[in-house]
């Protein structure tokens, strides 16, 4: 990949993602990406924690994570920096780079 840092590009997924690691690197990349994260953050500021006595303890329900959609065709447009080319050669047999 020829991308210099600072540069923005379209990420997109064009093979089925099976390994677990791919899956959380293109997941922390693709939650960089404001129209991804967006709807995911809206969603999280509807839950909030709700301390109760529990057993004579303290216990806190918290909202379950929720992750962005990591499918064959799913999208993000990112900036380039060091570490993020770094991930995209760890999962470039899986995505598409494009310059935009």
């Amino acid at each position: 990949m020829d991308f210099k840092a600072g540069q923005t590009v379209k990420v997109t997924i064009n093979k089925a993602v099976n390994r677990e690691a791919a899956r959380k690197t293109l997941e922390r990349l693709f939650m960089t990406d404001s129209a991804v994260a967006g709807p995911i953050e809206a969603r999280s500021r509807n839950f909030a924690a709700k301390p109760k006595r529990r057993g004579g303890r303290i216990w806190t329900k918290y909202p379950n994570k929720v992750h962005p959609e990591i499918t064959r065709g799913s999208a993000a447009t990112l900036t380039i920096t060091a570490q993020v080319l770094k991930d995209l050669n760890s999962v470039k047999d899986l995505v598409e780079v494009t310059a935009v």
